[in-house]
């Protein structure tokens, strides 16, 4: 191979970053973050060290990237980019979100998590965005299903969890009908709770003095 055919390969990426975000993102999900180095994943997507660490400037800042792609395919396949009218619109978002074909995306979600628990200063762009900003559509769809906003947090922080517990489940057994009637039984448990909610407060408010 030429030095010149080497030289050109190297450069492809030099002005389209976006398609070198989309070849590290393809190599990250299949390779996982087990011995992730910069120089053999910039060898394997026929780039330069130096080229990576222009564009993203460390590994950290790297896999923070290739989740917010993932993260963005799971949302605008799933649907839930913006806010469900109901919560039981979960239930299609699970089922969406959880094919056999994404899953990978949630083994490297938990890979960067375990690093990230572990050094959270590293890894704070990701907790941004995976902790803070699932809360955040998750407080928005409560709210607009009825939760009081002084619980929404703690709604929205319950449901995260839940998801997040039976994905890992999920992932860990490939246990498929136990683990999809479970977080169908949990939304309708949440979604149970929201309606009796308003109705006791309204009785409550509403009962003749004694």
């Amino acid at each position: 191979m030429s030095a010149d055919h080497i030289d050109g390969r190297r450069a492809r990426y030099q002005h389209r970053r976006p398609e070198l975000l989309e070849a590290v993102t393809g190599y990250v999900l299949s390779h996982g973050l087990a011995g992730l180095a910069m120089r053999p994943l910039a060898v394997a997507v026929g780039v330069s060290h130096g080229t990576l660490l222009h564009h993203f400037g460390s590994k950290e800042n790297l896999v923070t990237e290739v989740i917010d792609v993932l993260r963005r395919r799971l949302g605008d396949a799933a649907g839930l980019s913006g806010s469900p009218a109901r919560l039981t619109s979960l239930v299609s978002w699970w089922r969406d979100s959880t094919t056999t074909e994404r899953l990978p995306i949630y083994r490297l979600l938990f890979e960067v998590f375990a690093q990230a628990a572990r050094d959270p200063e590293r890894y704070e762009r990701f907790l941004q965005q995976v902790v803070r900003d699932s809360l955040t559509l998750m407080e928005s769809l409560v709210i607009a299903d009825g939760c009081p906003r002084d619980q929404a947090p703690l709604m929205a922080t319950m449901i995260v969890a839940q998801a997040r517990g039976l994905q890992l489940d999920l992932l860990a057994t490939g246990d498929r009908e136990r683990v999809d009637r479970t977080f169908a039984l949990f939304v309708d448990l949440i979604d149970h709770l929201m309606r009796s909610r308003p109705h006791e407060h309204a009785s409550s408010t509403t009962a003749p003095a004694r």
